[in-house]
């Protein structure tokens, strides 16, 4: 049997290898749009995908409480106690798929009039009831047993099979694209590659669990599902409130440049997430026994190991940003891609998207859902109406400073309360690491100034200033690590020695 840190980084080791192939096979598929359709279709199927993400919020806060009521069953091993939280949650997700199903299609029905300048109403009609394929069958089918499976430390399953249904769908739409086929048939093959995971989720997890169908649902264990919904509300919100702005206010061009910019940052965002994404179960077996020390110190570690990745990768981002897009989006001439100060908008706001992932998640493992709502309903507050003031005097960058302002804001008061509340150690930490991440971007942009990225013009050269790039950056982040937090970055050194050592 593999231990709770054997666990974490095979779960960390699969998410990041599906976060690489998310990040290649999204560069592919984008700029074949754009390419065979332009940037009106692009923009229209990026800003639908949203939408229906919103309309998808009914399921939000489920599963959060699932996974947090799901530790201590699964800890002492008691079968009785998960069937109690998965009978309950599939009942309630059962509910949520039929007001799905009726909203979607109302959605359907309205959304045509907001691209009416561009697009026909059933041409918008019908991509909307295809995009939302894949969303109804998560609903139907799989979302809770991927809950269950994600709660035992297994994500890497899920990984797996995300990373399989990627490469799939990938090479179905090319193929698509290339042998001319319309737009709704290839977001259709797309969407029917996407409904075999959630069933594969359902019998994989039924089997290996031996849920128990017969014992009564406990709504009670997940009662605390609304509270978590304020923390996923504004989770949604600060995800999707500049292209839905950007969509009603700027139009489809402007959302296809939003989506190309976000693209790059989303990737990035994702490959510093897969680092994060299996702390919340191991936290919440920490507490589940009570091992506060532990949790103490390894949070800690785990705080400084997040921010210096962050550090790292959106720092490298933000100086290739502009280069890589001039090159990908050359010959599309329909909307003007070439705007340098959203790339380093856009690394600033998936920065603190990241470092809040920190906070939250134990909060989350913690079960502090209702402590923390009036929290989370402020972050929304702030986003929108940042967002709804700046968008007619900046633009795509206005919305972005709103999700710049509401992430600082989480990120800031989910760490006073996780480290009075939970962790039990001094908030202020944050400041210093703050500092850290601002020494570090000041000084790779004064070490990489010499490099001519503004010359480049092919994947090739650019790929190996990028490596430059990135070098330098790895050393600076690492060496002031160093420096400033010796002890917690030995510590972190030695686990990852012990570890390949180990293999």
């Amino acid at each position: 049997m593999k231990s709770r840190s054997q666990k974490a980084i095979r779960n960390t080791f699969w998410q990041l290898v599906l976060e690489l192939v998310t990040v290649i096979c999204g560069l592919i598929l984008p700029r074949l749009i754009l390419s065979r359709f332009g940037s009106a279709y692009n923009g229209i199927t990026q800003s639908i995908s949203q939408f229906i993400s919103c309309v998808a919020l009914l399921k939000s806060g489920i599963g959060s409480v699932t996974r947090a009521a799901l530790y201590k069953p699964l800890a002492q091993n008691d079968s009785v106690g998960v069937s109690k939280v998965v009978n309950a949650t599939e009942r309630f997700m059962r509910r949520i798929a039929l007001i799905f199903g009726v909203s979607i299609v109302g959605f359907a029905a309205v959304y045509p009039f907001l691209v009416s300048d561009d697009f026909s109403w059933v041409f918008a009609f019908t991509l909307v009831l295809i995009l939302s394929v894949s969303t109804v069958a998560q609903y139907c089918f799989g979302l809770t047993y991927q809950m269950l499976i994600e709660a035992d430390q297994n994500n890497y399953i899920v990984s797996v099979v995300t990373i399989l249904s990627t490469v799939i769908n990938t090479l179905i739409a090319s193929v698509l694209i290339y042998a001319g086929c319309s737009i709704h048939t290839v977001k259709m093959g797309s969407a029917l590659i996407f409904v075999v995971p959630p069933i594969f989720y359902l019998l994989y997890a039924r089997k290996k669990y031996r849920v128990d169908k017969s014992v009564p649902a406990d709504s009670g264990l997940i009662s605390q599902r609304w509270d978590a919904f304020a923390h996923q509300l504004s989770n949604f919100i600060n995800d999707n409130t500049d292209i839905m702005v950007t969509t009603v206010f700027l139009g489809v061009k402007e959302v296809s440049v939003y989506a190309v910019y976000n693209m790059i940052a989303n990737n990035m965002r994702k490959l510093v997430n897969s680092f994060t994404s299996s702390t919340t179960s191991a936290f919440g077996n920490m507490i589940a026994n009570q091992e506060y020390k532990t949790l103490k110190a390894r949070f800690d570690q785990f705080e400084l190991l997040v921010f210096g990745v962050c550090t790292a990768f959106f720092t490298s981002t933000a100086i290739l940003y502009q280069p890589f897009i001039d090159i990908y989006t050359r010959g599309v001439t329909d909307a003007d891609y070439h705007r340098p100060l959203l790339g380093v908008l856009f690394c600033v706001a998936c920065f603190f998207a990241c470092v809040k992932l920190i906070y939250e998640n134990v909060v989350f493992a913690a079960g502090e859902f209702k402590s923390t709502k009036r929290l989370a309903y402020w972050e929304a507050g702030i986003n929108i109406g940042v967002s709804l003031i700046l968008v007619n005097f900046l633009g795509i960058a206005g919305v972005l400073i709103g999700t710049i302002v509401a992430g600082l804001f989480r990120s800031l008061t989910y760490n006073v309360f996780a480290s009075r509340k939970i962790v039990r150690r001094n908030p202020f930490t944050i400041v210093l690491r703050l500092v850290y991440t601002a020494l570090c971007v000041a000084l790779c942009w004064l070490a990489t100034l010499w490099i001519p990225l503004a010359t480049v013009k092919g994947y090739l050269p650019w790929a190996g200033w990028a490596c430059c790039v990135v070098a330098i950056v790895a050393v600076i982040t690492f060496g002031l690590a160093l420096l400033l937090f010796r002890k917690d970055t030995l510590a972190l050194l030695k686990v990852v020695i012990s570890r390949i050592k180990r293999k």
